[in-house]
């Protein structure tokens, strides 16, 4: 049963997200799989495309079986099997890592029914959480280990608890509008200019943060308001190595930064 998890950003602001369902992740495995079944099965008739053009590589690996001693089993069910079993595991490796890496803890089926990985602290995963999470989903598919993620308070699998990670559901409505309001600025109204190399400095949890303070900013109070703005802003500033803005100029800088990171992230998409 899908449940809540809070945890507290550097900045003090406290982020709640509720937990994806187990039917949800499984109708997303599904279309994953499917999809994965679909690459791998164009790639196999590439391959036999291929070596259709060079029968004799063929002609080789059948003489090779050919020689199998009376009362062994035969070798090349057994050897096409392992070659099967290697691809589909290479295949959903990659498939499942790549593109949890660069669609941001989706995959097409995860984004199919709004749901994402993030890490255990609510930010978005690197590349060794990726990594760990996805080398263990050779185990996570051992039947014995599916009552994981029923007998766990955030059911996450095998995968998840080595990585430190847990699936979410997304909250589509809330960061939509706000990408959307920021987006909707003219960029040559900005009054702080971000390019290129000044964005690739700051982190992903940076921009997280700020966009979970501006998500939530009329929810927090004026006192932490201020602390969160002087905090945020200074070390911002320090890392992107541009001037840090006035007090009253605060919120604006984040606003901008935040509009300016929107954009690249349209452009770098087409």
């Amino acid at each position: 049963m899908p449940g809540f998890i809070k945890f507290e950003t550097p900045e003090n602001v406290q982020v709640t997200y509720q937990t994806a369902g187990l039917g949800s992740r499984f109708i997303a495995w599904f279309i994953d799989s499917m999809i994965l079944g679909l690459i791998l099965f164009v790639l196999v008739i590439a391959l036999l495309i291929a070596g259709a053009g060079s029968g004799t590589v063929l002609d080789d690996l059948m003489r090779s079986f050919q020689d199998t001693k009376p009362g062994q089993p035969p070798q090349l069910p057994l050897y096409f099997w392992g070659i099967g079993v290697l691809i589909l595991g290479l295949g959903g490796f990659f498939y499942f890592g790549l593109s949890e890496l660069l669609l941001h803890g989706q995959t097409i089926g995860k984004r199919q029914v709004s749901i994402r990985v993030v890490k255990a602290d609510g930010f978005s995963l690197d590349l060794p959480s990726v990594f760990i999470r996805n080398i263990f989903r050779v185990a996570d598919h051992i039947p014995a280990l599916w009552i994981v993620p029923l007998l766990s308070k955030s059911s996450q699998r095998l995968g998840d608890m080595a990585a430190g990670t847990v699936v979410v559901k997304e909250e589509t409505s809330e960061i939509s509008g706000l990408r959307d309001r920021l987006l909707g600025r003219p960029a040559a109204d900005s009054e702080f200019r971000f390019d290129g190399p000044t964005l690739e400095r700051a982190r992903a949890s940076d921009v997280e943060a700020v966009e979970k303070i501006l998500d939530r900013w009329h929810e927090i109070d004026l006192k932490m308001r201020k602390k969160l703005l002087e905090s945020t802003c200074g070390t911002l500033a320090e890392r992107l190595k541009v001037e840090p803005p006035e007090p009253d100029r605060r919120l604006r800088f984040l606003e901008e930064l935040l509009a300016a990171e929107y954009r690249r992230q349209y452009r770098r998409l087409g």
